[in-house]
């Protein structure tokens, strides 16, 4: 995970310096662009898919938004986890990114922390399906994998509930039932669980 390499496209020139250096502190190799257009010419020049990759993209840029950079990346087949950074009244943006596949998002401002702990939640959500052979996981239902994919991205209920389109109750009860099934009782559990380690 270390030696993971972190796009990051943002037009704004002091949020990416000071982004580059945090990642690059935490261990990982930043690669950061102006646009998305910029990303996407270095990116396929460079493609190869032999590492772990992940990007970091504002939502909201001048040319090329980040949802039109994602739908950019889903039309070239670019399946990168992708965290947005967002503005407070970017959300419901946020949230249709979600349904089209993004791993995460942040609100701006966030923490240091923050935007690590969103960087590896999108790696082990982009890796939860091929565990989800595991024995225990396949007893969940395709509703309750959903589910399972967004607690991991530390989404809370009503995030979880707007994204899939259901209500904060028939999230609680998906949780419980998930839970029940996997036999554990805690947030850390179920995350044990559902990364592999339990």
């Amino acid at each position: 995970m270390a030696s993971a390499r972190i796009y990051l496209v943002d037009d704004n020139d002091a949020f990416r310096e000071s982004t580059a250096w945090l990642l690059e502190t935490a261990g990982f190799e930043p690669r950061p662009f102006p646009s998305g257009a910029a990303f996407l010419a270095a990116y396929e020049a460079d493609r190869h898919g032999a590492r772990d990759e992940c990007l970091v993209s504002d939502i909201r840029m001048p040319q090329m938004s980040g949802l039109q950079l994602q739908d950019e990346m889903l039309r070239r087949g670019i399946r990168l986890p992708l965290v947005f950074v967002t503005a407070h009244g970017d959300v419901p943006l946020a949230v249709e990114a979600m349904r089209k596949g993004a791993s995460n998002f942040l609100e701006k401002p966030f923490t240091d922390d923050g935007l690590l702990h969103a960087i590896q939640a999108a790696f082990a959500s982009r890796r939860l399906p091929a565990q989800m052979r595991n024995e225990a996981l396949e007893k969940l239902s395709p509703r309750e994998r959903q589910v399972l994919d967004l607690v991991v991205a530390s989404k809370p209920n009503k995030i979880i509930a707007d994204i899939l389109g259901i209500s904060i109750k028939t999230v609680e009860l998906h949780r419980a039932n998930m839970m029940s099934k996997l036999g554990v009782r805690s947030l850390p559990e179920l995350m044990k669980v559902a990364l592999g380690h339990g």
